[in-house]
């Protein structure tokens, strides 16, 4: 079952680097007025920087530099950087792999209501991935996600026949 869990996670990280390049304030500025903001402590600003590090857009890709600006947001409670640095600690992207850390992130910004955190927290609980399997815990995170308007939860509700779980 982890091939499917590892295919699920990786599709997920491609649309959320694809968000850097939506038009929001940050995206629309240039680097270094983006680096100035992120400097100056904005969280949205060091997420934005966090991403184009890791992508590589008008700067070279390098996921140090990411994970370092991704987790000055995260300290700032920002559920988006939150995300990113459990996605890059699950994936190994800069930093040694860590399911422990992955799953700490995941649950920071799901608690504050990142609807694919909680969608990988789900994940997380139905197949088991370093916390103990739990078909309620996962009905319950895959259930938030999809109430929070991440759609693919629904196919994932189906899959795995969770309704009977709630």
């Amino acid at each position: 079952m982890k091939p499917l869990l590892l295919t699920l996670i990786g599709s997920l990280l491609l649309p959320l680097c694809l968000a850097a390049q939506q038009p929001t304030t940050q995206d629309e500025m240039s680097i270094e007025e983006t680096r100035k903001l992120a400097e100056q402590g904005d969280a949205a600003a060091q997420t934005s920087l966090g991403l184009r590090y890791y992508n590589g857009e008008e700067v070279e890709q390098d996921y140090k530099q990411a994970m370092e600006w991704f987790r000055k947001a995260a300290d700032q409670e920002g559920p988006t950087a939150q995300l990113l640095m459990g996605l890059m600690y699950y994936n190994g992207d800069g930093v040694e792999q860590d399911y422990k850390q992955a799953l700490h992130w995941y649950h920071k910004a799901a608690e504050q209501g990142e609807a694919r955190a909680q969608f990988l927290l789900g994940i997380m609980y139905y197949y088991g991935e370093e916390v103990a399997q739990d078909y309620k815990q996962a009905a319950y995170w895959v259930e938030k996600a999809y109430n929070n308007g991440y759609e693919e939860a629904a196919d994932f509700w189906n899959q795995m026949e969770l309704e009977q779980y709630k």
